[in-house]
């Protein structure tokens, strides 16, 4: 019987660092004979921002000054040696994500939130698109198979709000402060954008 490996993915969906991380993880797997179950967990790097988030090149300034104008360059070397796509001159802001979070709850209850992730991903760090208007949402989560109304009527109403905040908040006390985190089968936790070798590396261990 084929061995199943459970992976919660602690993280935040304009995370450069999560976009690496979770290549290196599909990697790991596609060079793994084990059956995967992937569930996404909710992380806000900036939880301070407002609804309409921050503009990219004041958020880079306040937060890393004259360095953070060129950090996106270099995540995207890494990014294309990773075959990635990154384009961070099409990144306009920085959003709150609180509400990527919760389109990423009502993506589960369809069991599509490892797709919808995906998607996020590329339409952020690929396309560009700005996560603080509501229509971006929509219509990256109709991509994945989500109806326009479902969406709007969600993210209108205040469902999956707490349990984005508490899901965070049970992460930080547990001692997580940054993403992406790994958690595998309850037992080892990977943080970091780590490489395959090392995935591959843990789910061994598993067996032993």
């Amino acid at each position: 019987m084929q061995k199943t490996i459970k992976i919660d993915i602690v993280s935040d969906l304009v995370c450069p660092w999560c976009y690496i991380g979770q290549k290196r993880l599909s990697d790991a797997i596609k060079q793994s004979e084990y059956k995967f179950e992937i569930s996404w967990k909710a992380f806000q790097l900036h939880p301070e921002l407002g609804k309409d988030g921050m503009a990219k090149d004041e958020f880079l300034q306040n937060k890393f000054g004259p360095e953070g104008e060129g950090m996106f360059d270099k995540l995207k070397d890494i990014a294309v040696s990773e075959s990635l796509d990154m384009n961070p001159e099409l990144i306009t802001n920085i959003p709150n994500t609180i509400d990527v979070h919760r389109l990423m709850i009502l993506a589960k209850k369809h069991q599509k939130d490892h797709e919808l992730a995906t998607l996020l991903f590329k339409a952020y760090f690929v396309d560009g698109k700005d996560f603080s208007k509501t229509d971006t949402l929509v219509e990256v989560g109709k991509s994945c198979g989500l109806s326009k109304t479902e969406i709007l009527t969600f993210l209108k109403s205040d469902e999956g709000r707490k349990e984005v905040l508490m899901e965070e908040e049970m992460y930080r006390e547990s001692g997580i402060n940054a993403v992406p985190s790994f958690i595998i089968n309850n037992k080892y936790m990977i943080e970091g954008a780590q490489s395959a070798d090392v995935f591959l590396e843990a789910f061994k261990q598993l067996e032993q």
